[in-house]
């Protein structure tokens, strides 16, 4: 009869600091991470206009057929009297929001999505105090000279 040999303990690992090294590693990343995003945030604060270009990009790029040219130069037209607003800090953080939840990235975008959008540019210029050049609404007009005896 043969015996078995005796079992014995499993060696413990030789590389016991791996998660330690590991969770520094991914420290360090986490570190990189938040700055890169802290970055970005102020990137945005700063020009502002580069997340709204991106966004009419993808609109541009999603235009359904029943589209018009004349909605499309419409578009563009609202598009650029906001962008103008918008470099010029005059954009209220509501109307950004109306433009926000008017922009539906990820599919066609119809040509009633184009009007609502527009329209969505319209108010935030309106509310900016107008287009550059005009004057906003609320601006009383210049008095006359006073004619003197």
């Amino acid at each position: 009869m043969s015996t078995a040999p005796p079992i014995e303990p499993a060696a413990p690992p030789a590389n016991r600091g791996c998660w330690k090294a590991a969770l520094l590693g991914c420290g360090g990343a986490a570190v990189l991470l938040v700055a890169a995003l802290i970055g970005l945030g102020v990137y945005v604060q700063k020009k502002p206009t580069a997340v709204t270009d991106l966004l009419m990009e993808r609109v541009r790029a999603g235009y359904a057929s029943d589209v018009t040219d004349a909605d499309k130069s419409q578009l563009d037209a609202t598009y650029a009297d906001f962008r103008r607003a918008l470099e010029e800090k005059r954009i209220r953080k509501e109307d950004m929001e109306n433009v926000r939840d008017a922009v539906k990235l990820g599919r066609v975008v119809g040509r009633e999505e184009v009007h609502e959008l527009t329209r969505a540019f319209r108010d935030a210029v309106r509310n900016a105090g107008g287009t550059r050049g005009s004057t906003p609404e609320s601006t009383p007009p210049a008095a006359a000279p006073t004619p003197r005896p």
